[in-house]
């Protein structure tokens, strides 16, 4: 290597990369991060959202097996009278289809006098209010009382409120050739 001269090495300094200090900041959260815990986390956050649908769906579908049961073997046996306390034309009439739809024996709807806020649901017959109750799972609210009655023939009443179209909203639409 005669004649050859050796060539110095200049250092060049390099330029610094400018960056949003947000993204450095996000950058070196994500270098420090575990994510064999942060898999672990998402794993069982989905393991308990599906045992929560699973549940869930599990129990609506006891109450619709319940609500079926009840629709062969206690409403057939069910008279009921209903009075529209709502002020709303016409409500008792659907509500009276509705039922005879679903296989309960309505005898008598009409007006009533007074005007209710609240659906009343009243058990002629049994002090413990299994009917009423049954009634009121099955319109989706309604408040239940007891108030025997001899007199008359029918095991339910129905008082309709002006909440009723909150308690049963399908009700609303129903159509029915009267």
């Amino acid at each position: 290597m005669i004649g050859k001269k050796r060539r110095k090495k200049i250092k060049v300094p390099k330029r610094e990369r400018r960056s949003w200090p947000i993204i450095q900041s996000l950058s070196s959260f994500l270098r420090r991060v575990n994510w064999v815990r942060v898999l672990q986390l998402s794993g069982i956050v989905l393991l308990l959202g599906l045992i929560f649908a699973f549940t869930y769906s599990t129990v609506k579908s006891m109450e619709r097996r319940q609500m079926e049961k009840w629709k062969e073997t206690v409403f057939p046996t069910l008279r009921v009278e209903i009075y529209n306390a709502s002020g709303y034309t016409g409500l008792a009439k659907k509500l009276t289809w509705y039922l005879r739809d679903n296989g309960v024996d309505v005898v008598y709807y009409g007006n009533a006098s007074d005007k209710l806020d609240r659906t009343v649901i009243v058990d002629r017959v049994d002090s413990s209010m299994k009917y009423a109750r049954i009634m009121q799972k099955f319109l989706g609210g309604g408040v239940v009382k007891y108030e025997p009655d001899a007199d008359r023939l029918t095991t339910i009443t129905i008082l309709i409120g002006k909440d009723f179209y909150d308690i049963l909203p399908e009700i609303r639409n129903y159509r029915k050739v009267f």
